[in-house]
């Protein structure tokens, strides 16, 4: 799961909105990750995603996604 990740020492998955600003997840991109996948996954499977204690590091990954994705976006305008 952190394949390809810059996780940064001492990373603190016990506290989510630390863990969040260490793997520097920006929050208004993490808001939309949460619509995302509760829009797209039912109520009770997004909520045990989201919850769960290895969720920063998907948000993580999910926003290098998405930034790799604006790069592809912008590059071939």
């Amino acid at each position: 799961m952190t394949e390809g990740l810059d996780v940064p020492r001492g990373l603190d998955l016990g506290d989510r909105t630390r863990a969040l600003e260490q793997l520097k997840v920006h929050p208004a991109a993490h808001s939309q990750m949460v619509s995302i996948v509760r829009g797209v996954l039912p109520d009770q499977e997004a909520g045990l995603l989201i919850g769960s204690r290895q969720w920063p590091l998907q948000a993580a990954r999910m926003q290098k996604i998405g930034e790799g994705d604006g790069a592809k976006a912008s590059s071939t305008s």
